[in-house]
């Protein structure tokens, strides 16, 4: 019985909640304002800014809140968001449209966390895009020549697959 409970256990914390923000569960964080990682740079800034209303924030703090205000120190916790569906069923699957040009196709998620599938994530392929999400059709209409090769060999076994 014991067994049965530490591998069910282990299943349900695929991932670690230490490696996102402990005050929004939405982005990684990086560590630039705050070293522990426990908070993501947007919601740090929150914290510095409220200290810094009540007048208990120490000249170092406040110094490095103005360069993260000013664009001198640029975090990546914002990047390392990833893209949501829109739209959720009542079993928890969610759903939203294609942002490519001319494309209305479907893209389901990943799970009930609403994640995007990382093939419909143009930054898994390495692609710098305006759009978040993109069908599998779309990126390779548009990137397939900007792939490396084992990007390429990926992507012709997602759409031998039939994920297309």
């Amino acid at each position: 019985m014991k067994d049965w409970d530490k591998k069910s256990h282990k299943q349900k914390h695929l991932f670690k909640a230490k490696d996102y923000c402990v005050n929004c569960q939405q982005r990684k964080s990086c560590g630039l304002l705050e070293k522990e990682k426990r908070y993501c740079c947007a919601c740090y800034q929150g914290i510095l800014e409220e200290l810094e209303q009540d007048n208990l924030l120490i000249s170092s703090a406040q110094q490095v809140l103005n360069d993260y205000r000013q664009g001198i120190i640029s975090c990546q916790c914002l990047k390392t968001e990833k893209p949501r569906v829109k739209y959720i069923a009542s079993d928890g699957s969610g759903w939203i449209s294609c942002e490519g040009v001319g494309c209305k196709r479907i893209i389901s998620s990943a799970g009930h966390h609403r994640v995007i599938k990382n093939r419909n994530d143009p930054r898994f392929w390495g692609l710098e895009s305006e759009f978040k999400i993109m069908c599998l059709e779309c990126i390779g209409r548009e990137f397939y020549e900007e792939m490396e090769q084992w990007q390429r060999k990926k992507f012709r076994e997602y759409v031998r697959r039939g994920y297309v």
